[in-house]
């Protein structure tokens, strides 16, 4: 499926950005992936530790995603949406990381929403790995592909 099928399914709206929307993410990338590291440092729980580091990789996505010049459509499914359009950046065979992703959302969200202690710390150092490497995949895919939209 293309970004342009995603346009005409309602999951994605064309919509421009500029350099300073795209480093005003990436830097919100940073500040959540700080927040993770005193989080782990400070040993608070498993669950709050995945949820920062999810929130450095749906930060980043988003970040891939708005320099593609595309926007996730409001009204259910976002961060769904937003990990699942990795596949035109980063993770082009929808292999790698997509799958993972996908499980470390579920996780996050039976953790924030429905049940609490469910994150084992074997979940979040992965999840906080990833983070680092998801973050720093999309800076250089932004790099390469839309160089206009980042200092």
């Amino acid at each position: 499926m293309t970004l342009e099928t995603r346009v005409k399914n309602t999951w994605l709206e064309k919509r421009g950005s500029d350099r300073e929307e795209i480093g005003r993410l990436l830097a919100l990338a940073d500040g959540r992936l700080e927040d993770y590291r005193r989080a782990t440092a400070g040993k608070l729980s498993a669950d709050v530790q995945l949820g920062l580091a999810y929130d450095v990789i749906r930060i980043s996505a988003t970040a891939a995603l708005r320099a593609a010049g595309y926007r996730v459509v409001r009204g259910g499914g976002e961060h769904y949406r937003t990990i699942e359009a990795l596949e035109f950046s980063i993770d082009p065979q929808k292999k790698r990381l997509i799958p993972t992703l996908d499980k470390l959302r579920k996780k996050r969200n039976t953790g924030s929403y429905d049940d609490f202690g469910l994150v084992s710390q074997g979940e979040a150092d992965s999840c906080g790995k990833m983070a680092v490497r998801v973050r720093k995949e999309v800076e250089d895919w932004i790099r390469k592909n839309h160089a206009d939209k980042i200092g």
